[in-house]
């Protein structure tokens, strides 16, 4: 009999959308394809059409192709046993989930420079921001939207009774937020966004301790000594 092949995951080589992916499937113990491609062969895979939505990650399953990072965590989370199968636990993972997207959106322009982001075409910044108004932006990120955004977290990951956002187990929006609230605390995530944004939030800092201390999670690390934001 021909042998399977493993479900391929497509992705830069650093943590960015990928590494909560790649976490649920190794802390599952699902065995997969680790496909670290550079931004140039993002462009030329764009071209060939093997990017249905034009960007990675993308998960490749029995010859299908599919895309956007929370439909594959997910995927990632049902086969590592990691999203609740309760119907109610499932929207609280959820809820949590979006409003880590929510984040990301916003951070969008400090990451690309520009106010829409990126070109889809160029891939270079789509109506750049004014040198004179990026000091603006961090300080508005580091002062006003990131606290904001933290403390609400840090009062659900409370509400829900911890100490995991979705109880006593740990589910894929604590490895998304993990990945994030690494990256916060040691300002990697976002040039310019300082630790500071979580200081009056403890519970989260716990949390990004306790997943990181996870054997899986120390094991997955200890083996990519390198990986990078």
């Amino acid at each position: 009999m021909t042998a399977m092949p493993l479900p391929k995951f497509t992705y830069l080589d650093l943590k960015g959308f990928g590494e909560a992916i790649r976490l649920a499937l190794y802390i599952g113990n699902v065995q997969f394809e680790d496909h670290l491609v550079s931004r140039a062969e993002c462009v030329e895979m764009e071209k060939a059409g093997k990017l249905p939505f034009g960007q990675v990650p993308v998960l490749e399953v029995d010859g299908e192709i599919y895309a956007q990072s929370g439909v594959i965590l997910k995927w990632a989370g049902r086969q590592s046993g990691l999203y609740p199968e309760d119907e109610k636990l499932q929207m609280r993972c959820d809820e949590i989930y979006d409003t880590l997207t929510d984040i990301k959106r916003v951070l969008f322009p400090a990451w690309h420079g520009g106010i829409c982001g990126r070109n889809p075409f160029t891939k270079q910044p789509l109506v750049p921001i004014p040198d004179e108004l990026k000091g603006d932006v961090l300080k508005g990120l580091n002062e006003v939207w990131l606290p904001y955004r933290m403390g609400q977290l840090e009062r659900a990951l409370e509400k829900f009774g911890g100490p995991y956002f979705c109880g006593a187990r740990m589910t894929i929006c604590d490895l998304e937020f993990y990945v994030m609230g690494l990256g916060f605390l040691t300002e990697c995530y976002v040039d310019g966004v300082k630790s500071t944004i979580m200081d009056g939030c403890p519970l989260l800092k716990q949390l990004v301790e306790r997943v990181g201390n996870n054997p899986k999670v120390t094991e997955w690390n200890a083996l990519h000594p390198n990986s990078h934001y």
